[in-house]
């Protein structure tokens, strides 16, 4: 974890990886600055909604991503006039061996982003992190209070996903039985006549019969 150039950040990462996942961070600062906490001011998004990514508008992003993913966290504030940087992206140590963190300033900006690459398959209850940020001239960064998620896609979160146009009929259960004919229908009824009927039925036939 430390601070990298642009060109090996954003070119010899990109390069490397597999998706390139963007996350960003849309900062209410005047908000957040009058409120000293980041609660109700910070609404996160990501571009793999259709990989199974949720959370968007909220502060609390679940962004599914695979290994040799690179996960990119950028800053957009609210007010164009406001200053507004990522200072850290705040992971537990122990998921060390999942994530490798890597901070970086678009040339010839001073814009500050964070690239995460993914470097094995994510444990099932996913790694979660918390953005910094500084804002304006306050002295110490505002850390969101509530925890994001990196989590692996798993075969629910396609399920989800609408089918592809022509596979309705194809994943329709192989053990579903068709709808009987009218013929096997009023066989069928025929069938289930009661005793009582039957034997009504047979002696208006023998009453015909003897006419």
């Amino acid at each position: 974890m430390g601070e990298v150039d642009t060109a090996t950040a954003r070119s010899g990462s990109d390069a490397n990886a597999k998706r390139v996942i963007t996350v960003i961070g849309l900062v209410d600062v005047v908000g957040a600055l009058a409120e000293d906490a980041l609660g109700r001011d910070l609404y996160l998004f990501d571009d793999n909604k259709a990989g199974g990514s949720s959370g968007h508008g909220t502060s609390c992003l679940r962004t599914c991503a695979d290994a040799e993913d690179l996960v990119v966290w950028e800053v957009m504030p609210l007010e164009c006039e406001a200053f507004a940087r990522i200072d850290d992206v705040l992971i537990d140590e122990k998921y060390a061996p999942y994530i490798d963190l890597e901070s970086g300033v678009y040339d010839p900006s001073s814009v500050v982003y964070w690239a995460g690459r993914i470097l094995k398959p994510l444990p099932p209850e996913g790694v979660p992190y918390r953005l910094a940020f500084r804002l304006g001239s306050r002295p110490e960064p505002l850390i969101a209070e509530a925890s994001s998620l990196l989590l692996a896609a798993t075969p629910e979160d396609e399920a989800g996903l609408p089918p592809e146009p022509g596979t309705e009929i194809a994943e329709t259960a192989s053990d579903a039985k068709p709808a009987p004919s009218a013929a096997a229908a009023s066989k069928a009824s025929a069938s289930k006549k009661s005793p009582a009927t039957s034997e009504a039925d047979d002696i208006g036939s023998s009453k015909g019969a003897r006419k």
